[in-house]
């Protein structure tokens, strides 16, 4: 396997399952060090899990548990992975939340609100968190994970759900703009159906010819592994796309086509 990351310091949200987890594995066995930074406990089954995997890289992974939308725990957990493994070269903003789709007069405000900290307001603060040392280094990768249900109407998600991967478009092509002086490319991926542990639950949940007529719809006739979704994310966030920024990269089987 190639080494892209050698040398180089990643953040993670969200890494510690899905498509964030498999994104970590990557960097590591590329010869990165990761910081994941996830709710879930330093000594949850899932953290457990992640540095059983990485293996021999394990001295390359810092696990913080922390909640990604608190502005004071993100500054702490930033500057500890900072510290611990040295200036942040790669942010990844995985961390996500998702639901089958309701009536929009079903939906609670305060459901609204935790898709927004969760989907948008986490990646503005980690991302407003790194920035300050990527410019004073004139470096920096920043790949945002939107969707494609961000992109176009999709009938699997929710009204917040596609709001705040829109939202995330948005706020990686302005960044990219901004930022692009300093050094710094900002993109995003946007994925369709992949298979992690959360959404393979909710479609053996479906009629099983529903769940053939969906997959009718992608024309590969396939869901996504995590696995190709990081390969996607690294990609960007590799100097293989050293000419790339403001991007949205659709990974979707075909399901849309721009």
């Amino acid at each position: 396997m190639e080494r892209r990351f050698e040398g180089k310091t990643g953040i993670v949200t969200g890494g510690a399952k899905g498509i964030g987890r498999a994104t970590v594995l990557r960097f590591i066995a590329e010869g990165g060090r990761v910081a994941v930074l996830d709710k879930e406990g330093g000594d949850s089954d899932f953290a457990e899990s992640l540095r059983g995997d990485v293996g021999e890289g394990a001295n390359r992974l810092l696990y913080i548990s922390t909640d990604v939308t608190d502005e004071g725990a993100v500054t702490a957990a930033v500057s500890n992975a900072e510290a611990e493994l040295g200036p942040a070269d790669v942010l990844v903003n995985d961390v996500g939340l998702g639901a089958n789709p309701r009536p929009i007069e079903d939906i609670l405000r305060s459901e609204w609100d935790d898709f927004m900290a969760i989907n948008v307001t986490s990646a503005f603060l980690v991302t407003k968190s790194v920035l300050p040392g990527m410019r004073g280094r004139g470096y920096g990768r920043i790949v945002n994970l939107s969707s494609n249900a961000g992109r176009s109407a999709s009938p699997i998600s929710n009204v917040h759900y596609s709001t705040s991967k829109a939202a995330i478009m948005g706020f990686t092509r302005k960044l990219a703009f901004e930022e692009g002086a300093n050094g710094i490319a900002v993109n995003a991926v946007a994925p369709g159906v992949v298979y992690t542990d959360r959404v393979r639950l909710r479609y053996e949940a479906l009629d099983p010819a529903e769940q053939e007529r969906r997959m009718a719809e992608i024309p590969l006739r396939r869901p996504a592994q995590p696995e190709e979704i990081a390969a996607a994310i690294l990609f960007l966030a590799s100097d293989d796309a050293s000419y790339m920024t403001g991007v949205i990269m659709d990974v979707n089987g075909g399901r849309l086509m721009a």
